[in-house]
This record gives structure tokens, sequence and C-alpha cells, in this order.
């Protein structure tokens, strides 16, 4: 009984026809090899299973093969047979994670001096090259840039941020693609034809699913189900088992969970992921998959045609634009801002199911959240139905520091800063409060001792006790309270407001004019601010007048009637409420 050989060994591509997925290095290695302009160095780049190394093989045997045809070997003549059996001395297959030292590579750099056994070129396969280290690649850096015109290089790795930027450029680049999961399972339908293997196509794309983009996975996956689930009488391997079998979730399932998302109903997201986590799911390919549908939900909305971007069947694309109809595309855009972020959190959380119950019930609440642009759009369909008249009735409110832009005036010139001065009222003073403290007023106070040049400092603080006599401060406490309010509003005649004094304008727009009408003289200031019992050199207090309120309007005029004329936010609250505008306030 011979040796079975696996379905990857067995069925791997033995010339380019054979290859799938990777047409792009195909044509180039085709035309290199039938034009004859081969250059003396390759580098295969892409992820693992997609044919990195059996590229390099068939095109080392297209190299040195006898009778090429098309750019690709024969695979009848000596030197093909010879590399299909494993049996060629010109073709040597180095791995570089197990020699990588630089004894290794300095055997290599010697022997490529010698000239080939049989064929046109002696060829180096040399696969994961990012292994090699530093030393290493120096050892061989010389002979990759200038090798003898018999030796080629063909080096395949899956890391190439690892190796040297100096021998990346000694090289021609390939990156190879992950292949397209209808590609995959066009091949395992025919290897399971030719096996004699009974496997519904359920079941072929469900394998094709979980390898992906990598042939060899899918070829060692079709593998373990033969060996898991034929028992040789010719029963058919079902989708159901294959996704039994590696943890994946069926795709009724999938769709019963997305239309719960797009339709904003938790309770049946959690009931469903609660079910296929005690069915043993793999949670986070259910993510994976999750994401991955509702981003082919989002390109059926914004693409006519969206199978060029989507690896998926016409009826899985039918199925998606069905699903797209639920929910709008603001939606689907907001989940997926909330969801792509997270994938990697999944993947380090302890309780994977809690957290993706978490993650998708925060996104749903953000995605179908109430939005400003709705309230507006709602409330300008009322005002157009007519239940909105009420707003057309209301007065006008006045706000003090305001400007009154009518809308024609957004089709004004813009006004100067002067032109808004003049019609912002003039702050309204409140009313002096009058305390009842029972004290008699006082007439004309005399100055108290010497004061200093800023009037601020007095030499004798008993002289305050003379402006209130004792005998009047007794008889007012023992006064009714109201005989006390004829005697402090004589304080208040006697005493002038000091709320308009100040050293200097507190804003640009408040004149030195504006504020000097009702500045006492300097005897007087000597008076009322004068402080007994204090260091001389003490500042007098400042007063400050009231400062406009700040608003676009009251600083920048200008910018108001550009906001009224190119903001369409503003302008659809200005529609909204009649097109009056008092202010804007950032």
């Amino acid at each position: 009984m011979s040796e079975y050989q696996v379905i990857a060994r067995k069925w791997r591509p033995q010339n380019f026809t054979d290859v799938v997925g990777q047409e792009h290095v195909v044509r180039t290695l085709r035309n290199a090899i039938s034009s004859g302009r081969t250059a003396h160095a390759y580098l295969f780049v892409g992820p693992r299973g997609i044919g990195k190394t059996t590229l390099a093989r068939i095109f080392a045997k297209a190299l040195n093969c006898e009778h090429p045809e098309n750019g690709g070997p024969c695979c009848r003549c000596a030197s093909c047979l010879e590399l299909a059996a494993d049996r060629s001395l010109d073709v040597m297959e180095i791995d570089a994670a197990s020699r990588n030292s630089t004894t290794d590579m300095r055997e290599l750099a010697d022997n490529a001096l010698t000239r080939p056994v049989s064929g046109k070129y002696k060829i180096y396969i040399i696969d994961e090259v990012h292994m090699l280290s530093k030393a290493a690649w120096n050892v061989l850096l010389k002979t990759v840039e200038e090798p003898p015109a018999h030796v080629k290089f063909i080096f395949a790795t899956t890391e190439v941020h690892q190796v040297l930027p100096t021998i990346i450029s000694r090289c021609q680049r390939f990156d190879l693609l992950p292949i397209p999961t209808k590609l995959i399972a066009g091949r395992l339908q025919l290897i399971s034809d030719a096996e004699k293997v009974a496997i519904n196509p359920a079941a072929i794309d469900a394998i094709a699913r979980a390898a992906e983009g990598g042939m060899r996975d899918a070829q060692s996956l079709l593998d373990q189900m033969i060996a898991f689930f034929a028992a040789g009488d010719g029963t058919e391997i079902t989708g159901e088992q294959v996704l039994s079998l590696f943890g994946l979730t069926d795709r009724n399932d999938m769709n019963s969970i997305i239309r719960a998302i797009l339709q904003n109903n938790p309770g049946e997201v959690v009931t469903r992921i609660a079910n296929l986590s005690r069915r043993g799911k793999n949670l986070e390919t259910l993510f994976d998959d999750l994401l991955h549908d509702i981003r082919a939900i989002q390109l059926c909305m914004i693409l006519a045609d969206p199978s060029s971007l989507l690896d998926e069947s016409p009826e899985a694309i039918a199925g998606f634009r069905e699903l797209a109809k639920l929910a709008p595309r603001d939606t689907v855009q907001i989940l997926l801002e909330n969801l792509a972020p997270v994938g990697r959190t999944l993947h380090d959380a302890l309780n994977k199911q809690v957290y993706l119950e978490t993650i998708l019930l925060k996104a749903m609440r953000e995605a179908h959240a109430v939005r400003i642009s709705d309230i507006l759009a709602r409330l300008n369909q009322l005002r157009s139905a007519g239940e909105l008249q009420f707003i057309d009735q209301l007065p006008v409110v006045e706000k003090n520091f305001a400007v009154a832009v009518s809308p024609v005036a957004a089709d004004e010139p813009a006004k100067t800063v002067e032109a808004v001065k003049e019609v912002v009222p003039e702050p309204v003073k409140p009313e002096p409060v009058i305390e009842k403290t029972g004290i008699e007023p006082v007439k004309e106070p005399e100055p108290i001792g010497e004061s200093v040049a800023d009037n601020t400092v007095v030499d004798e603080p008993e002289a305050v006790s003379e402006a209130v006599s004792a005998s009047a401060l007794d008889s007012a406490l023992s006064d009714p309270v109201e005989e006390v309010v004829p005697a402090a509003a004589a304080v208040a005649e006697v005493i002038p407001e000091a709320e308009d004094i100040s050293e200097t304008a507190a804003d640009d727009d408040i004149t030195e004019a504006d504020i000097s009408a009702d500045i006492p003289d300097e005897s007087m200031q000597s008076q009322l601010y004068a402080i007994p019992g204090k260091e001389s050199g003490r500042k007098k207090e400042s007063f400050t007048p009231d400062k406009l309120q700040r608003s676009i309007a009251n600083e920048h005029p200008e910018e108001l009637i550009s906001i009224l004329k190119e903001d369409p936010v503003v302008q659809e609250v200005v529609d909204l409420f009649s097109g009056t505008v008092i202010d804007i306030h950032r």
C-alpha cells in the first residue's frame, strides 16, 4: 500500500496555468522568459499559503526548461522532471529559518561561483528570507548585487518589513494577493470531483471562507473534512458539519443578527449572541463576519455594482441589498465607525461574549440616536404642514447688547463697527438699592487729614467717627424701620454713584467721553475713596462700566452677515423662525 499524499502536495500547481489568483505575477514572469529579459534576483511577498514558493519553483523550472512553451515550462524535458522529483542539482531550495548563519551564507556564496551541472542557470530559492540575520546578509550582499551570469536568486517572505532595504532595492519585488473566495471554492470543487468526494456547495463555500484567502489552508481544511466526516459510503458532507467543526456562523444566523442591529432591537441581538456562544461558535470570527457584512451593506448603498469590491456570490450580494433597505446610510456608517476600531480589544478580552454584546449595543445606541439634522427636518416638515403657525405670531424677543438684523440685510454690504455701535442700545443701569441702615445722612463731609497725590491715603483715621455722631446712631437704631428710609435716601443723594469711574476704559468700544460725565472732582474723590488705617501708597478702588456682552454682533458684525449668507444650518434656523435674527453667540 502506497503512502497517502495530502491534497496540498498532490494538487500543487506544476505550471503557470494552474496558479490561481496571481495573474499579475504570472503574466510578468511569462513575458520575462519569452523575451529573455530575466533579472538576477526576485522577491515574492505575501501572506501564507497563496503560492510564493510554488511560483518560485515554476519560475525556476521555466528558466532551465529545454523547450519552454509560452513562457512556461513544458514539464516533459529532463530538467523539468528532475525538478518535479526534487532531484535537480541546479535548483537548490534553502530554508532561511534553519540556515541563517554567516557560515551558511558564506558556503552559498562560494558554491555560486561554480557552473551549473546540466541546466542553463544555478538557481537558489531562499524561503522565509526575513529570518536571515544582518551579518548573514552582509556576507551575501555582494553576491546578490553582482552575481555570476549563471546564477539566479528567488526570495520568498511573509515579513517583508524585516528584509534589509538594500536587499529589496536589488530585487524585482512581486506582491502576491490573497486569493478570492470564489476562486478557492472553484478549485476545491475541482479537487472534490477528481477525488470523488461527496460534498455540497454550502460546505465548499464555508471551507473557502474559513481559509481567509489561502489556497493551501483551504486544501488542508478539505483534507480534514474528508477524514472527519467521509464514511466511505457516499455520504455527502454538508455545510452544517463544516460550520460546527470550524466554529463558523451560519448565514441565516448572521442575517438575523444584522437585521436586529439595523432595526435597533437590542434584545434580539443579545439573545442571538448568547445562543451562538452556547453552541461553541468562535465569537472573534463572528465579529469579523459582522464587520464584513455591514461593510458589504454600505457598499451596496453607495455603489451600483459592488461585485468588483465584494468577494461574494450574486445571491449574497442580493441579500445585502435587501438588508440595506432596513436603515439609512448614516446609520450604517456610524455602526462601522464604532465597530471597526475594537477588533483587537475583543481578541484580548477575558469574557468575549459580554464584550461583544457591549460594543454592539453601544454602536446601536450611537447609530440610532436622534441628531440635530433630524430635528430640523422634522420641524420644517411640521411648519410646511401648517402645524407651527403660532411661531409667526410670537413677538420678537429683543435682547440687550444685540444687533437686530433683518433678512434683507444679508444682501447689503458688511456694516462697519461704528455703524453697528449706533444700533446697540445703552445698557440699562440698575436703580440704586437703598439699604435700611438707620444712619443719618452725612452732609458735605470735610476732608479728613492730608491726602497724598492719588487721593487714597489719610493721616488721621480717627476723624472718620466725626462724620456720624454717636447720639444720631443710637437714635437711628431705636427708631422704627419706616423712619430709617428717608435717612438712607438722603445719604444716597449726598454720595454720587461711582460705578462709572475707571482709570482706563475696559473695552475699546467705550470711549473716554462716555464715562467722564459722572466722575466727581478731585476733592470729592479724596473724600469718597479715602480708607482709614491703611498704609501709604494704596491705590484707589477701580470701578468699570458694564461691558458689552461678548457676541459676534458686538465684536465682528461683518462676520455675522457672512454667516447669514454662507452657513446652511444658520439659514435653515433663520427660515424656521420667520427670518428674524437677533444675534449669534459663540
